[in-house]
């Protein structure tokens, strides 16, 4: 098949959602699919586009052998509502005029958020006539309007019209977990054509063996009786403030905490930390999908928080499939799917959302565990039966195959 990704994230960018693309373009190649890639230039989260990229020019180039086409648009970063329609509405927009690229292609491969691209993807459906799979990582709108950040009514009216036109017109909908499954197929215009695509791995890149002194060593990082790693975005979903409410007491117990990321809440969570002299809590920039890996081998416990709520509780963060794939054992703050993975495979430990006191807990607990790296081994092996990036590709390409018969 001809695969044309549709997406507004993609690397050299940094985050889960470009490594995830990456890897997934990458496996649909070494299947024996043509890929190619239409995107902005790279330019997330602080809006500013990367050397060598220009915001307002066509720019062709190939990544791991696969053509991407970068389409001008007007970048911002990635902060508040109005902000982010214009970057994320700018893109959609150049996208749709994008008809001879999309010509090339047997199936287009949809990525939302954001909710814009399913525009793009109704229009090219209408006008180019190529079928899409529409990939929900996040269901908007109900997600910003669960977080506080699309509060306008008509703006909710907006946004449920996209979600509506996109749903009709797309061959399938995917998704990454059996609950979110469930509430996109009681839409009357996705019913019937959602399937489940839950976030994936590439599990050789970890190392469950490796020395976590040696990796700090290598980090520079201080030694500590108890190394926590939070790795990904500081934003609104994840409410890292519980993190740091928990942690600030545990100066004096040997506890070190390493967050490395960026987003919406780091530099005032930053700020806390040195007004308070929390030096036992460390802000690292964020790192390349290369180097996630010797990071999380590093931890003797990898965290994974999400703020409460029903849409919270059905995500199935990134970064907890990679701290399952590192070996190490995984401290929840979350409900419903993440902390029922944990605690169902035995592979780590699981606290109440937005529970400072409780998450304190199961870090002291973590923390004097004999069985700490019998968790992580269980881990491991969870994620190598059920979060193989490999066997998410292959289900992922028997969707496309299934949708591009429909042109």
């Amino acid at each position: 098949m001809r695969i044309l990704f549709i997406t507004h994230y993609f690397a050299p960018e940094l985050g889960a959602p470009q490594t995830r693309l990456r890897e997934t373009a990458i496996g649909l190649r070494e299947l024996g699919h043509y890929v190619r890639v239409l995107t902005g230039p790279p330019h997330y989260p602080d809006g500013r586009v990367r050397p060598g990229y220009s915001a307002f020019g066509l720019h062709r180039e190939a990544i791991d052998d696969i053509e991407v086409l970068r389409l001008p648009m007007v970048p911002r970063p990635n902060g508040g509502f109005v902000d982010r329609v214009i970057d994320q509405g700018s893109l959609a927009v150049v996208a749709s005029a994008a008809i001879p690229m999309v010509r090339w292609a047997d199936v287009l491969l949809v990525e939302s958020p954001p909710l814009f691209l399913g525009l793009t993807a109704a229009f090219h459906r209408l006008v180019s006539r190529r079928p899409y799979l529409f990939h929900v990582a996040d269901p908007w709108p109900e997600f910003p309007i669960a977080m506080g950040a699309l509060t306008n009514p008509v703006a909710r009216r907006m946004a449920f019209a996209i979600e509506r036109l996109a749903y009709r017109h797309a061959g399938l909908i995917t998704t990454v977990t059996a609950g979110l499954v469930r509430l996109l197929d009681q839409k009357p215009a996705a019913s019937g054509r959602v399937r489940l695509l839950p976030n994936g791995v590439s599990i050789d890149r970890f190392d469950p063996i490796a020395d976590a002194t040696q990796a700090r060593l290598r980090l520079a990082w201080p030694d500590a009786r108890l190394t926590l790693v939070y790795l990904g975005s500081v934003g609104l979903a994840q409410g890292l403030g519980t993190l740091i409410d928990a942690v600030a007491p545990l100066r004096d117990e040997g506890v070190s905490l390493r967050i490395v990321g960026e987003g919406y809440e780091r530099q005032q969570l930053a700020a806390r930390v040195r007004g308070e002299h929390l030096d036992h809590i460390h802000f690292d920039d964020p790192v390349a999908t290369s180097d996630a890996p010797s990071i999380l081998a590093a931890a003797d416990a990898v965290l994974v928080l999400l703020r409460r709520g029903p849409l919270y509780e059905e995500s199935l963060p990134t970064k907890l499939v990679e701290g399952l794939a590192s070996g190490r054992p995984v401290i929840v703050s979350a409900a419903g799917e993440s902390a029922r993975i944990v605690a169902g495979a035995g592979a780590g430990y699981v606290a109440d959302p937005e529970d400072p006191a409780a998450l304190r807990d199961v870090i002291r607990q973590a923390a004097i565990d004999p069985e700490r790296s019998q968790k992580g081994q269980a881990g491991r092996s969870l994620a190598a039966d059920l979060f193989d990036r490999r066997k998410i590709v292959r289900t992922l390409a028997g969707y496309l195959e299934e949708v591009a018969n429909q042109l």
